[in-house]
């Protein structure tokens, strides 16, 4: 069972199967393609009790990422001690290494990200995660971000 800090952000890694038309909130019906999709998020307080509320099927939908992960797998987690900000730096690193965001907005209403919900194909998603936070500084790479 993995150690979770008090707060932080996080990617969760999703795997969708199928292709599949979903309802987001007020984002409306979105159409997504079958592949691996990255989540990047943040709870700065009671981390764990986020994450663990995000693998739990009994609740009531308040995020955009809830109406997903109803129809969706989450894989594994990934937790990171960065501030709130964080969550933005993480999409952006998808971003920057191929990822696309399909759909704007998405657990990004609270900031200028176009979204927080970063798609790949299956065949690069699987492992892409590991690969970009594996012999990397990311405070450090935060640092460099947020100035």
């Amino acid at each position: 069972m993995q150690n979770y800090p008090d707060g932080g952000v996080y990617i969760l890694k999703i795997k969708l199967e199928k292709k599949i038309e979903i309802k987001i909130g007020a984002l409306g019906k979105k159409i997504f393609p079958p592949g691996y999709y990255f989540y990047a998020g943040t709870a700065q307080r009671n981390l764990k009790a986020r994450i663990d509320r995000h693998y739990s099927s009994d609740k009531n939908y308040h995020w955009h990422i809830d109406y997903f992960l109803a129809e969706a797998d989450i894989e594994s987690d990934f937790v990171f001690e960065l501030p709130g900000a964080g969550e933005c730096f993480l999409a952006r690193i998808l971003i920057d290494n191929g990822g696309k965001t399909l759909i704007d907005g998405f657990g990004a209403s609270d900031c200028s990200c176009s979204s927080h919900l970063i798609y790949f194909s299956a065949a690069v998603g699987n492992k892409i995660v590991e690969e970009l936070i594996k012999n990397r500084n990311l405070k450090k790479d935060f640092n460099e971000f947020s100035k």
